[in-house]
């Protein structure tokens, strides 16, 4: 028998797109031990093989909501799953962007042969920015599964991650950039403080007429209803 908690099911756990997800969430250990070997060793190789686990990992993130609308293979497990594996990449990439160069040889050295003025290829100011806002969402997460609420993505979150994306690529050539890749990742960090604020507005908006009985409490069939109906009313508009 499946187990229902809000709009999980686990009979959705093992889906294509899920199992895709599951494998995004296995590369942020991957990177996180590439990059510290990456520091201690001060080995430019293992950073940019680590820049490829990064991308392989977003890469896949393409292709899981891709099947996912094609086949009909929406879950709320995956809607649930998704933005937080990508969070924890995120808070991940600048952890490891910031200790494993700020405080390693990788940067140090950099900085003894004048190379670079601070060893950090990220500030540790931008870590504490996007954790604190990604702990904050995660807790929020939590709770809307427990109340059954609906969150759709919005654009200001989706640009914003792909800003920080952008700022996080560059960083991996922190020594080139001239700190370009620092003024991307605060823009980028300042929008997605505008997303989160956003996002937990229409939670509280949704917990109150949930409340008052004026929307339904969200199941696994209602928000998979929900995305498949706008996928198709997404490819209707598109024929037209």
């Amino acid at each position: 028998m499946a187990v229902k908690i809000g709009q999980l099911t686990s009979k959705d756990l093992f889906t294509i797109p899920n199992i895709i997800t599951y494998f995004r969430v296995l590369c942020i250990p991957a990177f996180v031990i590439l990059m510290a070997f990456a520091g201690v060793k001060d080995s430019f190789t293992l950073l940019y093989i680590a820049l490829g686990v990064f991308v392989i990992a977003a890469v896949s993130d393409l292709f899981d909501g891709w099947i996912a609308r094609r086949f009909d293979m929406q879950s709320g497990v995956g809607m649930a799953l998704d933005p937080v594996a990508d969070k924890a990449m995120h808070v991940a990439v600048l952890l490891c962007l910031a200790l494993c160069t700020g405080l390693t040889p990788l940067g140090k050295n950099l900085v003894a042969d004048g190379t670079l003025v601070s060893p950090w290829f990220v500030h540790w100011a931008f870590v504490v920015a996007i954790f604190a806002k990604e702990i904050v969402q995660v807790i929020i997460a939590i709770y809307v599964l427990r109340k059954g609420v609906s969150i759709k993505a919005h654009w200001l979150g989706k640009v914003s991650s792909f800003t920080i994306s952008v700022g996080v690529i560059m960083a991996f050539f922190h020594r080139y950039v001239a700190y370009a890749d620092w003024g991307i990742l605060a823009w980028g960090i300042v929008m997605s403080y505008a997303a989160a604020f956003t996002y937990l507005k229409d939670v509280v908006l949704q917990v109150k007429r949930i409340e008052r009985g004026e929307q339904q409490e969200a199941t696994p069939e209602s928000v998979k209803e929900a995305d498949q109906r706008a996928v198709r009313e997404k490819r209707e508009g598109v024929g037209k």
